[in-house]
């Protein structure tokens, strides 16, 4: 049977999701990931030979404080190898930075030899930003209004506040109210998923799942956690709402269901734009 609470962080949970929107938790033992889906690295090799670099005698000392360092005779040649967890960014980039240039050098991702550059632009960079930031799940869940999610991944471009994307991902009935198009969301965060397969601890299914945690059909008149979004309004004040967008406070459910608690919620844009009658944020009644 389904947990009714998170047994980490005490989040109320609706009996579908194998993984808490709120922290992470596995809840029901399952995998990350989906058929097809990039595998997220877990293990990450180096590979190298003999070089005339400055750097050469400073890249044997790293490898020879890790326990995984080994050597094997290849072709008359010897190969130097040496593993890291994919989480342990600070050690990895110290040896692969002094050793990336070489023509001998050679990057396996669980095993499978990759690119320095699809791999390091595919997401392990900012996942290494992440490790840097003094509040790693702000990072993910995005330091200002422009990047703040509920996915956990800001850079998956689609925010509170990335009206764009809400509406492409739906359409507004007569009556306005907006239909979710659950399927074509799944297609869009899928497809940006897979720009940065390469980040350690990016799970998909946890991000899929949130998605299923949305309404089907948003009518903001009734559900305060949404609210409409208009386009040129100033043109024609009685233009219908285009789509319903999230509201981003503190007592909103998606935010205390689906955001850690150490995540602080960031000062929201001047929305006044956004309904009619309000003004632009920056412009006076002069600029129109």
């Amino acid at each position: 049977m389904k947990k009714t609470s998170c047994s980490s962080c005490g989040n109320p949970l609706q009996g579908i999701e194998s993984f808490c929107p709120r922290c992470g938790q596995a809840l029901s033992g399952e995998k990350v990931g989906r058929r097809g889906d990039p595998e997220a690295p877990r293990w990450l090799e180096i590979e190298f030979q003999k070089s005339h670099s400055p750097s050469y005698a400073a890249a044997l000392e790293l490898c020879r404080t890790n326990p995984s360092y080994r050597t094997e005779e290849r072709d008359g040649l010897t190969i130097h190898r040496v593993g890291f967890r994919a989480a342990d960014s600070s050690a990895f980039l110290r040896l692969a930075n002094l050793v990336r240039g070489w023509k001998s050098f050679r990057l396996y991702v669980n095993g499978r030899e990759e690119s320095w550059r699809s791999f390091f632009y595919g997401g392990y960079y900012c996942y290494e930003d992440r490790q840097s930031s003094p509040n790693p799940n702000q990072y993910c869940f995005g330091e200002s209004c422009e990047w703040f999610n509920w996915w956990g991944c800001h850079r998956l471009g689609f925010g509170f506040y990335n009206e764009d994307d809400w509406m492409r991902s739906g359409h507004m009935t007569e009556d306005e109210v907006f239909v979710l198009d659950k399927d074509r969301l799944r297609r869009l965060l899928l497809s940006r998923l897979r720009s940065h397969a390469f980040c350690p601890i990016i799970n998909r299914k946890a991000i899929l799942e949130r998605i299923d945690l949305l309404p089907d059909r948003i009518d903001p008149r009734a559900n305060p956690d949404w609210e409409y979004y208009y386009l040129d309004w100033r043109e024609d004040p009685n233009t219908p709402p285009a789509a319903a967008v999230p509201i981003c406070h503190q007592t909103s459910s998606l935010v205390t269901r689906m955001v850690p608690p150490d995540v602080e919620i960031p000062s929201p844009p001047d929305r006044g734009a956004w309904t009619p009658g309000g003004e632009m944020p920056g412009f006076g009644p002069e600029d129109f």
